[in-house]
């Protein structure tokens, strides 16, 4: 069996419980407004639905044989309603299709978490990359580790004014030690060995832990959330992954408004654009 025989493969349904313990340590971890998130997960935390499936998509034999590492290309995230603990959620995830070009695996990954009425309250669609053998692209050459609790500038998500059309937003300075990433990890049960073993993420081609892509997706989030009232402040949100972020080092959230509730947002650090987003926010 070889990758792409797993077009087609459902993972599903899982159970999935958001308590407010998970979404207080979440909060904690993202640097989010414990104020805002304690009955409702803030929209970062749909992370936790794709890894209450992904994990046996990741380490399916005909992935592990390829004896590369997984890389998260792109994620789309659609919100339909507030996220609410103590419910009882199911995610259902499918590999939609896979590909194959010069050495690498494409596979597209969709998720869906409904209720006990069946509908769905989050909808997601992941783009993971597979080398086999060798890591998709290196990312230069091996660093010391930094402290555990080492971290910049990592500002609390506050509510802030929605700017008019073409207005920037207020940056938003985000960094994560390493400690923070077990604590995110806990949370979201994201516990990919790059984010916290040195030699793994070394093998992988990069130069040592690096910060979660779905932890940085959250700090975008949060860019767009607090612009915005109410407990499903988001409707759709697509990222892309370009470079990892270490921790310890500091980042921004920056974007604009573009037209109604649409944003153009971007992680940045040390002068480069990681992360590039298009983000919706819900009408009030």
């Amino acid at each position: 069996m070889d990758v792409s025989d797993l077009e087609g493969k459902i993972i599903g349904p899982t159970p999935l419980r958001l308590s407010p313990e998970r979404i207080r340590s979440y909060v904690e971890a993202t640097g989010d407004d414990p104020d805002r998130w304690a009955e409702t997960a803030p929209p970062g935390l749909a992370s936790a639905a794709l890894f209450a499936v992904a994990p046996e998509l990741l380490s399916h034999p005909a992935i592990q044989a390829q004896g590369g590492a997984a890389v998260h290309g792109e994620q789309l995230f659609c919100w339909n309603g507030p996220l609410r603990a103590r419910e009882d959620w199911a995610v259902r995830g499918e590999v939609r299709r896979v590909r194959h070009r010069r050495g690498v695996w494409f596979v597209d990954f969709a998720i869906r978490m409904t209720g006990s009425d069946d509908e769905p309250v989050v909808e997601g669609e992941s783009s993971f990359l597979i080398a086999g053998g060798e890591p998709p692209a290196r990312s230069g050459t091996e660093q010391p580790e930094p402290l555990p609790d080492h971290r910049g500038d990592n500002r609390q998500a506050v509510p802030a004014c929605l700017p008019g059309e073409g207005e920037e937003i207020p940056a938003l300075p985000k960094s994560a030690s390493r400690a923070d990433l077990i604590r995110y990890a806990a949370a979201t049960r994201d516990w990919n060995p790059i984010h916290w073993d040195h030699q793994s993420a070394v093998e992988a081609g990069l130069p040592g832990v690096v910060v979660h892509g779905l932890a940085c997706v959250a700090w975008m989030c949060q860019g767009v959330a607090r612009l915005v009232p109410g407990a499903a402040p988001l409707r759709r949100g697509r990222f892309r992954f370009r470079r990892p972020l270490r921790p310890g080092v500091p980042a921004q959230v920056r974007g604009s408004r573009t037209q109604g509730l649409g944003f153009s947002m971007s992680l940045q650090s040390e002068g480069s654009a990681l992360i590039t987003a298009t983000i919706e926010a819900a009408a009030g």
